[in-house]
Formats: structure tokens, C-alpha cells, sequence
């Protein structure tokens, strides 16, 4: 009997589109992995480019703040040095100006031989004859420097604070010896001082610049005249001005920038014995000059007892100073308070 052929069997389409979707899936899954792994990536590059930044940024921060900080302290230096560089500066333009100021002011009046010394001066026997130097127009602490250097007793007159020299008061607070400065209208003067006192000025306007004075310069004992050839020639304005000084504890000392000055009549009205300067050491800015006019002035120490010499801070007037040890050894040169307590 013959056999039964077998019908073949064909694979299923179930199994055919098993085997389609296995490999399929396969693929999709490599392909996110693949991807997972991409933005795994890319996220951890993100992050590091983050971390980078914000590390490059601080850096950054910090080296801007460091070069901040060095720009601060070049600053502050620069401003150490203004401040040193000021005061030194300052002088030469003040210098200029006293040029045009005081010394001006003391030749429109007519100079030495009109302006020669009052027959009211008082003479002192004394064992030694005394010598009180005085530089006016002191405005800045290199002044009081350079003044201090020298190897006498020289008396600063320091003028009251203005907005060029403010802190004058400041510095005088160091000084155990030391006159005011007092700007008085001058005339022919026109680049006064701030708040000069002029012979407009009333007893009240005189009187509150005095308290200022006072509580500027609490341990001053003595005022001269800035200019002033026009103030001190006026009987009214001396007359007001003298006695409310006395009231505040100032004694007045004539700087004589004019022959006509009535301040000699003033202080003996008020019983008081006139102190006025004798020489102005530098008319001329020569060595030479000032030592002769020191001369002049030991001579009239030792004529009377004592004088009184002014001059101003300039260098060859200090350089003057500092090399006159022969010219000035016959006299004790000594602050304007000890010679005023050995003749008042």
C-alpha cells in the first residue's frame, strides 16, 4: 500500500512577524541606548561647561576684584602723595602772592625810611638783648616743618583757615608758640583774604570774627596784621577792633605796614604798651639783603633791649636764617610770648 505523502508544512506568518518584530525591537532599543547614551553625554558635557564657566567666572571675579583692589591702593597712594605733594606745592603759589600782598602793602605805604621806628617804643633794660623773628603768611604744615628746622625760636603767624588753607587751626593745635595771621584791608591791595576785615566792618562783624578766632585757635595769644595799611591808619576801626581783641585774651602786634598806623595811640588809650615790628627781613629775596636787615635788627636789640623782625616762608628768607648763627649771637633770639612777658 503506498504510503501518504505528508502535506509540507510552511512557517506561520505569526512566526515570521515574531521574528521581524524581535529584531525590530532590538534595534530600537540599541538605538535609545545609543541616544540615552548621547544625551547622557551631551548632559555631562553640559554640566562640566557649567561647572567651567561658573569656576572661569569666580576666577574672573576674583581677578577683576584683585586688580580692583590694586587700582584702590594706587589710589589711596596717589592721594597720600597729593596730600604730601600739596603743602609743598601749595607754598610757591602762596609765596607768589605774598609778593603782591603784605610786602606790596608795606611798600605803598612808603617803605623803611617812612615807616621808621615809632619814638613810643619801649626800652627794656634787660642782661641780653632779645631778638623775637616772626614769619607771617604760614598757611601749610611743610611751613611749620621748615620752620621748626631752623636753630632758633621763630614765632609762625598762621593765617585763619579759608578753603586754599583749611586746615590751619588743625596744625596749630601741635604748637606751644604761635601768632594769628589776621588779614586787615589794606590800601592798595585788591586780592584780600577771605573775611578781611575792612574799616566797613561793623563792632558786631568784628566781634564774631574774633569768637571765631578764639575757638579756632584756643591757645593763640597774640594777632598781627595781614596788610592792613588802610585798617590800622583808622582810628574807629582800631578803636573798635583793640579793645574787644583784649577781650578775647589777643594782644595785638603791629605788623607797621603803614607810617600812618594808630596803633601806638590805641594801645596807650587802653594802657597798654605798643609792640610793633622794626624790620622786614625780605623785602628782596637775597640772602644778602635779609642778612643785613638781621643786622639792622640785632642792632636795635641792642639799642632798646629787644625788636622785633618779620618775614615770610620763603626759601631763601629760611635759608637766610638757618646760615646767620654769626650775625645772631650777640642776642637771645626768643618766641614773640617770652619777649612780651619780659616788656609789657
Amino acid at each position: 500500500m503506498a504510503k501518504r505523502k505528508q502535506p509540507s508544512r510552511k512557517p506561520s506568518t505569526s512566526l515570521k512577524k515574531s521574528k521581524k518584530s524581535g529584531g525590530s525591537g532590538t534595534f530600537l532599543n540599541k538605538l535609545l541606548a545609543a541616544v540615552s547614551i548621547f544625551v547622557i553625554i551631551a548632559v555631562l558635557m553640559g554640566l562640566a561647561g557649567w561647572i567651567g564657566y561658573e569656576a572661569g567666572k569666580e576666577h574672573a571675579a576674583k581677578s577683576c576684584e584683585k586688580r580692583l583692589g590694586s587700582y584702590r591702593s594706587d589710589i589711596e597712594k596717589l592721594r597720600s602723595r597729593l596730600k604730601n605733594i600739596g603743602p609743598e606745592a601749595a607754598p610757591k603759589a602762596e609765596s607768589k602772592r605774598e609778593e603782591l600782598s603784605e610786602i606790596r602793602d608795606y611798600a605803598s605805604a612808603g617803605g623803611e625810611s617812612a615807616t621808621a621806628k615809632p619814638t613810643v617804643k619801649k626800652e627794656v633794660a634787660l642782661a641780653r638783648p632779645k631778638l623775637a623773628i616772626i614769619i607771617d603768611d604760614v598757611a601749610f604744615p611743610s611751613q611749620i616743618k621748615e620752620i621748626k628746622s631752623l636753630p632758633w625760636k621763630i614765632t609762625p603767624s598762621i593765617f585763619p583757615p579759608t578753603p586754599r588753607h583749611p586746615d590751619t587751626p588743625k596744625f596749630a593745635k601741635s604748637l606751644r608758640h604761635y601768632m594769628i595771621h589776621l588779614p586787615m584791608e589794606a590800601v592798595s591791595y585788591n586780592h584780600a583774604e577771605k573775611e578781611t576785615l575792612t574799616t566797613e566792618s561793623t563792632e558786631s562783624q568784628i566781634d564774631q570774627r574774633l569768637r571765631k578766632l578764639r575757638r579756632w585757635f584756643p591757645n593763640a595769644k597774640f594777632i598781627n596784621n595781614h596788610t592792613g595799611s588802610r585798617f590800622t591808619a583808622d582810628i574807629e576801626s582800631m578803636a573798635l577792633f583793640y579793645p574787644l581783641a583784649k577781650r578775647y585774651g589777643f594782644t595785638f602786634i603791629d605788623s607797621r605796614t603803614t607810617p600812618k598806623t594808630v596803633v601806638p595811640k590805641i594801645a596807650e588809650l587802653n594802657s597798654d604798651p605798643y609792640v610793633g615790628r622794626d624790620i622786614f627781613l625780605d623785602n628782596k629775596p637775597d640772602i644778602g639783603y635779609i642778612q643785613n636787615q638781621l643786622k639792622k635788627a640785632v642792632r636795635i636789640a641792642k639799642a632798646h633791649g629787644y625788636a622785633i623782625a618779620i618775614g615770610h616762608p620763603h626759601k631763601t628768607t629760611l635759608k637766610a636764617l638757618s646760615e646767620s648763627g654769626a650775625i645772631l649771637k650777640g642776642v637771645d633770639v626768643v618766641y614773640m610770648d617770652e619777649l612780651y612777658s619780659k616788656i609789657r
